[in-house]
């Protein structure tokens, strides 16, 4: 509780407060040695206008004793007898409930006088009271959207606990499916009595093998969110990995009367890099492009040197995408809505999960098309990821 000095309307007359400080902007009261009120100045009168209806400024001559403002055996009066500032004072006026908030600087004279100088506070205290709430508010704003990065946190954990998990289980029987459609394909146990079962055998097998890229894709993705997938790099023939791919898709190209052609510059062959992700990063761009390019259309595979850097690009000549969706296309589960695109749908992971890979490397993906024209993806890697990776490391701790 702050220390409380009351003025009363029964103040005895004192000095003639003219010659006082009337000019001076705050209100200052002077207390004799005998702790009565002898003056005041025109703002103390101001800021206490009980005094004006007393008699205190009317007569001359006459002072009445401060222990009538206070008793001097009060803790509050223990302001008046301290020679520094003191803070937190009260000033009450009961009779017309006045209470500001003012902060004296108190002073003895050699005469045993007493100065008080009163700086109204009230303007501060308010500022201070909206300062605090202010603080409540944002401190409740900051541990709402604590709570909810938390709860968004946990739900992104759970989704992807689930979709691992269940990725996981997946597998298993979908890998008895592939390995017994094959061996019905193969005619492994004799031949079919009815030839629609072999094409419904190889119907199966590739809605597996289908199902089951997916499922990969969905554990690729578990493992780069969690920073758990791991490169093992070797020295890499690029034509090779690129004759891997293309047989690959080759029965793809044919069905959808597309055609594929390989050209390799400035005599790159080796590379350095991860032979299974590499296979994985152009066999995604190789069947993306093959899905957005209408028939009669040509997918066309180029490597050359960009730099120091190794360039593997796939371009189409398909339906092409505005470059205000290229950034969502290159989002994990971003697509957009094509005439193609309807009758390929997917999970919208293999440019995402190829730009991650690339980036796993040390490189980068870039991307580039043109409505009704084409689209080029290039891969750029490093001749040494490792030492890529280590100097991306480095500046990323710099910074």
């Amino acid at each position: 509780m702050p220390t409380v000095i009351r003025f009363d309307r029964d103040l005895a007359p004192g000095a003639n407060p003219t010659a006082l400080f009337d000019q001076y902007p705050e209100p200052i009261a002077y207390f004799d040695s005998d702790n009565r009120l002898a003056a005041c100045n025109l703002s103390f009168r101001s800021t206490f206008p009980v005094i004006i209806e007393s008699e205190f400024l009317k007569r001359a001559g006459a002072v009445q004793n401060a222990s009538q403002i206070c008793a001097s055996t009060s803790p509050r009066y223990a302001v008046l007898q301290k020679d520094e500032a003191c803070k937190n004072v009260a000033i009450c006026l009961p009779e017309l409930d006045i209470s500001r908030n003012l902060q004296p600087e108190v002073r003895r004279t050699s005469d045993g006088g007493t100065w008080i100088t009163l700086r109204d506070m009230s303007p501060w205290r308010d500022l201070e009271d909206e300062y605090c709430r202010r603080i409540r508010t944002l401190n409740a704003e900051l541990a709402a959207a604590q709570k909810a990065r938390q709860e968004a946190i946990d739900t992104a954990r759970a989704r992807k606990d689930f979709l691992t998990t269940t990725s996981h289980e997946l597998r298993t029987p979908l890998n008895a499916i592939l390995g017994f459609s094959e061996m019905i394909s193969l005619q492994v146990l004799g031949p079919l009595q009815n030839e629609r079962y072999l094409e419904y055998a190889q119907i199966i097998h590739g809605s597996g093998t289908h199902l089951l890229s997916l499922v990969n894709d969905l554990l690729d993705l578990s493992k780069l969110e969690a920073g758990k997938m791991e490169l093992h790099f070797e020295p890499i023939q690029i034509l090779k990995v690129i004759l891997d791919c293309v047989r690959f898709v080759e029965t793809q190209a044919a069905t959808a009367h597309v055609g594929i052609s390989v050209h390799v510059y400035d005599g790159v062959n080796l590379l350095s890099g991860d032979d299974k992700r590499l296979h994985q990063m152009l066999l995604n761009l190789l069947s993306n492009a093959l899905k957005f390019t209408p028939v009669g259309g040509e997918v066309t595979i180029g490597v050359f040197r960009r730099g120091t850097d190794i360039a593997i690009s796939v371009s189409d000549t398909g339906i092409g995408i505005k470059t205000e969706d290229i950034p969502k296309v290159l989002e994990r589960f971003g697509q957009i809505e094509s005439d193609l695109g309807k009758r390929h749908q997917g999970t919208g992971l293999g440019l995402p999960l190829t730009k991650e890979l690339a980036e796993l490397h040390g490189g980068s993906l870039t991307m580039e098309s043109n409505m009704e024209v084409g689209t080029t993806v290039t891969i750029m890697l490093p001749p040494d990821p490792q030492a890529a990776m280590h100097l991306t490391a480095m500046r990323a701790r710099k910074n």
